[in-house]
């Protein structure tokens, strides 16, 4: 039955004949070809106004919603896509591989937060410690060195400083923005409540320390140090099958040994020759100039044993519970010295006023390196020093020892980039450049810690009055009239990986 007759037996108006010539169906703007407009939608002409801004923001227009309500999606036949606005389509397509490629929103949100509570970690901290020496010096006892819980709050500190700078190197910066070593220390996790206090508060290093880094602890507890340590320096590689176990049994019982003769030192040396000794009357008034240099370093050398006690018994302590060891040296002998705080014979050997600053205290002087030396982008030197000073406490011996120290290293750093080459043509002249260097070395170190053991204002100035402020004024001269070679910050950075791989692929 046609058309017509139906719609007269039905009593509908019949359908007027299309005078169109026939042709390809219309298709509506923004479909693809050979795809019929949805059915009771207008297919608008190409001339058709732009789409609205939400299909420029990518959002579906009115009129593909107006679609889907419509005809439905389901009207359409299979395979064929649902009909789009031309803008909307445009917006849904992937974007180029080439073009940059923003970090996502999880990363940027890491990255902030680490930042941000790195900052707050780092300055609460120091706040806190600067407030209890504040209050163990100038309301309990003034000018007394005590035992106190200030000493473990500085270990504390320094935990708590190191562990913020890891994990904001893990969680906050890219990884190729990292040196080798901050790669190597990065936390990418954040720790558990349970292995924060056990870092802070273990019971090896809470009393008199030292600081280590965190990923070494969790290792030591997790029973993989050693074999970590040893993985690193290639242990297989060396023709051995199996990894050993090396035992600290030698480094505990060299260490002890140490101890005991440092305390037989502190009872005999320090007790002959006290600090009190460089305010007496006739130290200051009747004593000549070389006298006093000689008697200034006796007394300073006489207050070295009571840290070598003190370190040494802790590194001791650390390595007695399998915690410390460090890898194989050059001979093959296992080392147990990744927590040692110092190397006497370099100390009391040191040519340079920076190796004896290396060698004394070392984890202490690696946590200011790591913390603010290698971090600050400008004068890197004067605020480790102030950093360090901050951490010792609030006496004004302190200060005078860390700017007087500032000073000498510019001085001796000057000196030695001005004229040690000429004494590297011989053997002779190398000798006679190491013993004098030693002995100038020895002089300044005494010199510029007095104030850190004597604490006070007025027996330091004493002092220095009757030295006649002879380092500060030869320092001072070193720095105006000697030529200082630059020493751009960029320079003393660390490499970081990127620039590493840079090189490498040159």
């Amino acid at each position: 039955m046609s058309a017509e007759r139906r719609a007269a037996g039905s009593g509908a108006r019949p359908a007027r004949p299309s005078h169109r010539a026939p042709g390809p169906p219309r298709q509506r703007r923004g479909c693809a070809p050979g795809v019929r407009a949805a059915p009771g939608l207008v297919a608008r002409s190409p001339r058709a106004r732009r789409p609205c801004a939400r299909a420029r923001l990518g959002q579906r227009p009115a009129s593909a919603r107006a679609a889907g309500r419509g005809a439905g999606w389901r009207g359409l036949g299979p395979g064929q896509p649902p009909p789009e606005d031309a803008g909307w389509q445009r917006s849904r397509r992937p974007a180029s591989r080439t073009a940059p490629r923003a970090p996502p929103a999880c990363t940027r949100s890491a990255s902030s937060w680490a930042s941000r509570w790195t900052r707050y970690s780092f300055f609460v901290a120091m706040g806190y410690l600067t407030i209890c020496h504040i209050s163990r010096i100038y309301i309990f006892h003034y000018g007394i060195l005590t035992t106190d819980f200030s000493g473990p709050l500085m270990i504390v500190t320094q935990k708590i400083t190191t562990l913020a700078f890891q994990v904001h190197d893990g969680l906050g910066r890219r990884a190729e923005d990292l040196s080798a070593e901050q790669h190597r220390l990065a936390v990418k996790v954040k720790p558990s409540f349970l292995q924060y206090l056990s870092y802070l508060l273990n019971f090896m290093s809470v009393i008199a320390g030292p600081c280590n880094n965190f990923k070494d602890y969790i290792a030591f507890i997790e029973g993989r140090h050693t074999h970590m340590k040893l993985l690193e320096v290639n242990w297989k590689q060396r023709g051995f099958q199996s990894l050993p176990e090396p035992s600290p049994t030698g480094a505990v019982i060299r260490k002890l040994y140490m101890t005991l003769v440092s305390l037989l030192l502190f009872l005999t040396l320090t007790k002959t020759f006290p600090v009190t000794c460089l305010v007496d009357d006739w130290f200051v008034h009747k004593a000549n100039f070389l006298t006093r240099l000689c008697y200034l370093y006796i007394v300073m050398q006489a207050s070295k044993p009571k840290y070598y006690f003190a370190w040494t018994l802790a590194d001791a302590v650390n390595n007695a519970a399998g915690f410390g060891f460090s890898g194989v040296d050059k001979n093959g002998n296992f080392c147990w010295d990744l927590l040692s705080n110092l190397n006497i014979w370099k100390i009391e050997t040191a040519t340079s006023f920076k190796m004896y600053l290396e060698n004394w205290n070392i984890q202490t002087a690696t946590w200011l390196k790591r913390v603010c030396y290698e971090r600050v982008p400008w004068y890197p030197t004067v605020l480790t020093f102030v950093l360090s000073a901050l951490w010792h406490g609030v006496y004004p011996g302190y200060y005078f020892t860390f700017l007087t120290g500032t000073l000498v290293t510019v001085a001796a750093r000057t000196m030695r980039n001005n004229y040690r080459h000429y004494f590297l043509s011989s053997k002779a002249l190398k000798v006679a450049y190491d013993v004098v260097t030693w002995a100038v070395t020895q002089l300044a170190v005494s010199y510029t810690v007095a104030p850190f053991v004597m604490l006070a204002v007025e027996p330091t100035i004493s002092l220095y009055k009757s030295m006649y402020f002879y380092l500060h004024i030869i320092s001072l001269l070193i720095i105006l009239f000697l030529p200082v070679k630059p020493h751009a910050h960029i320079q003393r950075q660390p490499q970081t990986l990127n620039s590493i791989n840079k090189k490498k692929k040159d």
